[in-house]
């Protein structure tokens, strides 16, 4: 009871970030007959409709089991905490999420999705060059957020062209895909996490100052 109440407690502190119930999700993605991608290493990611007009990706976590799901309850919470925290015009919107058999993450609908269909998808019409460095930029901008900006700094581990989203304006925005807290030493993104060394030398970094660019992207990465 008492993890319940630090749990929901936690999730108070995050004003903006709105709880759906579960039978909300499971009207809005039709009974969860609208996904959009299945299989990937962050689970399900359905299109809903909300009864207040939301229109929203609702991306399915780890289902909930008993005691030996523990940790993984901790962490949806850890990244509730992290995600909703995030406020800026180049990184996807965390709306809300909910709890019950299963865990689900709300986020900002993406109508033009991933960068990487834009540029590989034969059916679609090829950015143009100007576009391209517009989603350079505006990436750029969505990092110099997360490691200057936010307190403490949020390291993004895998951007990549399938954690950019682009919207009905083709404005991209980076997707929450292995966002971590870098100073919680059990902080872990539902894709990896850094090894034990490696969050020793981010947290002595952190003490210290930004990191050297070179010295962060050669730091192992070990799978969860």
């Amino acid at each position: 009871m008492g993890c319940l109440r630090r749990r929901l407690g936690a999730t108070r502190s995050l004003p903006f970030v709105r709880r759906f119930k579960p039978r909300e999700i499971e009207a809005a993605t039709s009974g969860f007959s609208t996904a959009l991608e299945t299989g990937g290493p962050r689970g399900t990611a359905y299109r809903a409709r909300f009864a207040d007009g939301l229109v929203a990706t609702v991306r399915r976590a780890a289902a909930v089991g008993g005691k030996e799901d523990d940790g993984g309850a901790a962490a949806f919470h850890r990244e509730l905490q992290l995600l909703g925290r995030l406020n800026h015009r180049h990184v996807v919107r965390l709306r809300g999420f909910s709890e019950g058999h299963n865990r689900f993450l709300v986020f900002d609908q993406m109508e033009n999705r991933s960068l990487k269909e834009c540029l590989h998808d034969p059916l679609r019409t090829p950015l143009n060059w100007r576009t391209r460095l517009q989603v350079a930029i505006d990436v750029a901008a969505a990092l110099e957020y997360l490691y200057y900006f936010c307190d403490p700094p949020v390291f993004h581990v895998t951007v990549s062209s399938s954690s950019v989203m682009m919207d009905a304006d083709f404005v991209a925005k980076l997707s929450d895909i292995s966002v971590i807290d870098p100073t919680d030493s059990n902080a872990a993104s539902f894709q990896g996490s850094f090894s034990p060394a490696c969050h020793r030398r981010l947290h002595q970094e952190h003490k210290h100052g930004w990191p050297e660019p070179d010295m962060t992207l050669t730091m192992p990465v070990v799978s969860s």
